[in-house]
């Protein structure tokens, strides 16, 4: 018979281990879960419960979580089936909560819990000695791709925290003299951030103050070594200005001389050297450390900023002038429900001030990659390489608001302005112009009230519809056509609460072209009139709106009207210039119409934008391939590797680079690597590769199911068009692409390849001129 939770919670019988390899230990010290694959799903359900500490996680949140692509019914079913499972094995008391989800701490303890209470409390020596390991370090569900995400994201989060006790710890050390400790701690910070010049600066220090000049100068060594292998490009002056600091103190020379390294021809405007927090400036994973930091999603993706801004002839450097981010303004309303308007308000506020002459705003993905971090105002400036930032939040209450704000140097940290605005809901966007006003006129940005005022983006005064509308937006739906449908729900209540509200008229219509391709409850023909049905009423209701311009633009290219389709996509960048998927969009028309400098323009601007975006940067590299300058884009796309759902685009294009350049095994690899998350999505160009690379009889298997595939449901002709292409056998390839007009959709890069791999032949051209190339 089981202990009353009383006596039980001061001694809980179960302890989850989720820093490093996860397991759950049971009495005795005995490994309940964690010596199986088979206890992988049960893991990862008390990870995400005991992540989410005493709020728990909502039913739906879980189902979305680990079964997002099956329908209602069996998501609640397996859930119902893991749950019990779990307190069979476990203890029938296991959870407390019906919904949301708990653990019950009267029965397990956990190691992320014991953490994060350390840190609330100050007691940074305990909370370090707690995350021993990467956040489920290893750990990996097959057919989970949104709780892979969650993971790297959660992983990064906590890496953070991890690092940022350590530096608190380093720093009390500092200051009580305790060199030893000093050092102990600066060590694991390293271990922790080894391309950061600014820790592998204060290691030096510690070394220096410990007595120990000997090791300080051969860490230095040692690191400029590093960012010579790892970043192609030559320490910091800070590195170089210590070491020879330490030199010229150190009477017994006990150093060996320093490393002479090879530096980059450099803008200049740019010193290519890293910049001083890691997160900048890592371009690729230290391989000694790549269990940890390949992982690590943020500075993954920041990795990429800097890669594209240490190229030494093609990047150009981010441009002078002011330059802002805005972060995600922080929910401080009761209801969780609430967080989304304040993720609206952020990105409306972005789009606002995105018009301000002589300012450059950091796109989404950028700004929202610093959510809940514990990173610096200098790092976050250095990492997104902006001037300012803007912060804040945002309390709703009944029909009133309350938006904090404040305008930040990011140099120093110093606060420049700060306002307080409280508001009836309805007046949300007129709060936005009155932000954005008053943050271009304290950055001296020559605007006039009126074209503030212009600026606004006719919105809705039904506070819910706007709030449907953003959670139909929400980028977490966009990963599966069943979590899209869920999008289609959201955006539809938007419309039914307010017929007059134009934004989610143009989402909708995108969600629909999504679905053109691979519905099987509407045709594609379908799909597309009622793409193009929304659209016009969104034009209609608002005729300028980006989003509007923007959809067209796809339509248009979704039924081969390529050349028709890039104003119309100019339209769109024109009206929301910090709008990097546009930008991303217009980049593609630009290559598929033969402009391809506008293209590395458009694509280069685009990861200004938004520099930690990792399709804006795959988008750089297709404009390079666009150029036959496949090393360059191969460097380009070698940090996004590490991404975690892979991003099929990096991995499609660099498999066409490896084929042009004749490396084979290489384009297979990397093609073999997304089969299994692209899909039915993925599938020709694995054909079209297999083709290619000689491995006829395997293309020929899946070219079997994509032309069974297609008597089904009359779409995929570019698709098998481009297989035959890979096998050469072009005039199959051409009965194929006179399909494609009937009723098919337009694959943009099939078509591309397509266009490459047989021109010279006369039917090409007809097929360009026809398509509108």
């Amino acid at each position: 018979m089981s202990e009353p939770s009383a006596v039980r919670a001061s001694n809980p019988p179960y302890r989850l281990k989720t820093f490093g390899p996860p397991s759950l230990i049971g009495p005795d010290g005995v490994t309940v879960l964690g010596k199986s694959g088979h206890d992988h799903r049960r893991l990862a359900l008390l990870a995400v419960l005991a992540a989410s500490l005493d709020r728990g996680r909502s039913r739906d949140q879980l189902l979305l979580l680990f079964w997002p692509d099956s329908t209602q019914a069996r998501a609640r079913h397996s859930l119902e089936q893991l749950l019990y499972a779990i307190r069979e094995s476990v203890d029938q008391s296991i959870f407390s909560g019906v919904n949301p989800v708990r653990l019950n701490p009267a029965v397990v303890s956990t190691d992320i819990g014991d953490f994060a209470s350390n840190v609330r409390s100050g007691s940074f020596e305990a909370a370090v000695a707690a995350c021993d390991g990467p956040f489920l370090d290893g750990f990996y569900l097959n057919d989970s791709p949104e709780f892979d995400q969650w993971m790297e994201i959660e992983r990064s989060r906590l890496a953070r925290s991890c690092q940022d006790a350590l530096e608190h710890l380093a720093a009390s050390a500092e200051k009580l003299g305790d060199h030893r400790s000093r050092l102990k701690w600066q060590k694991r910070i390293a271990d922790l951030d080894p391309l950061s010049s600014s820790v592998a600066a204060a290691l030096m220090r510690a070394y220096a103050d410990a007595g120990d000049n000997t090791a300080a100068l051969q860490h230095g060594q040692r690191y400029q070594a590093l960012v010579a292998r790892e970043l192609n490009t030559a320490a910091s002056p800070e590195i170089t200005e210590l070491a020879r600091e330490l030199r010229s103190r150190s009477h017994d020379a006990a150093g060996p001389p320093p490393v002479r390294l090879p530096t980059p021809a450099l803008s200049s405007h740019h010193t290519g050297a890293p910049r001083e927090n890691a997160s900048a400036t890592q371009t690729r994973p230290n391989r000694r450390h790549a269990i940890l930091l390949a992982t690590i999603v943020i500075v993954i993706a920041i990795s990429m900023t800097a890669w594209s801004l240490t190229r030494t002839r093609d990047t150009q450097q981010p441009p002078g002038g002011r330059s802002i981010a805005v972060l995600p303004l922080e929910n401080l309303s009761a209801g969780s429900n609430d967080a989304s308007l304040g993720d609206g308000i952020t990105e409306e506020l972005i789009a606002v001030l995105a018009r301000v002459p002589g300012l450059r705003v950091i796109s989404r993905t950028s700004a929202f990659a610093f959510r809940n971090s514990n990173a610096s105002v200098k790092t976050i400036g250095d990492s997104l390489h902006v001037s300012n930032l803007l912060e804040g939040s945002v309390q709703k209450d009944d029909s009133a608001m309350r938006i904090q704000v404040r305008l930040i140097d990011a140099k120093d940290g110093s606060t420049m302005w700060s306002e307080t605005y409280e508001r009836k809901i309805e007046d949300m966007f007129a709060v936005q112009n009155e932000i954005a006003l008053a943050v271009a006129r304290e950055l001296d940005l020559r605007t006039s009230d009126t074209g503030i005022t212009a600026m606004r983006r006719p919105g809705t005064h039904n506070i819910a519809a706007y709030e449907l509308f953003l959670r139909g937006n929400d980028p977490a739906l966009m990963r599966s056509d069943s979590a899209v449908r869920t999008g289609i729900e959201y955006l539809n209540q938007a419309i039914a609460l307010d017929s007059q509200y134009a934004a989610p008229y143009a989402s909708l219509a995108r969600l629909h072209l999504r679905l053109s391709g691979s519905d099987t409850t509407m045709t594609r023909v379908e799909r597309l009139h009622v793409a193009d049905s929304l659209i016009t009423r969104a034009l209609s209701l608002d005729p300028d709106l980006a989003d509007a311009h923007g959809s067209r633009s796809l339509l248009m290219r979704s039924t081969w009207q390529i050349k028709a389709s890039v104003p119309e996509m100019e339209r769109a960048v024109a009206l929301d210039p910090a709008n990097q998927r546009l930008r991303e969009w217009l980049t593609q028309l630009y290559i598929l119409t033969g402009r391809q400098d506008d293209a590395l323009k458009e694509a280069r601007t685009a990861v200004k934008l938004d520099p930690l975006s990792p399709t804006a940067n795959a988008e750089l590299a297709h404009a390079y391939i666009a150029m036959n300058r496949c090393d360059d884009a191969l460097a380009q796309l070698a940090p996004l590797r590490s991404l975690k759902p892979p991003l099929l685009r990096a991995s499609t294009f660099a498999a066409w680079c490896y084929l042009k350049k004749g490396m084979k095994q290489q384009a297979i690899a990397e093609v073999e690597r997304i089969a299994q998350p692209a899909g039915i999505t993925g599938e020709s160009f694995h054909a079209f590769t297999l083709g290619a690379a000689g491995r006829t009889s395997d293309a020929q298997a899946l070219l079997n199911r994509m032309i069974e595939r297609y008597r089904k449901r009359g779409t995929g002709a570019v698709d098998i068009a481009l297989v035959y292409t890979g096998l050469g056998k072009k005039d199959s390839a051409f009965v194929w692409l006179d399909k494609s007009f009937t009723n098919d959709q337009f694959v943009w890069f099939g078509a591309e390849i397509l266009v490459e791999k047989l021109q010279g032949d006369p039917r090409i051209e007809r097929f360009r001129e026809r398509a509108g190339f």
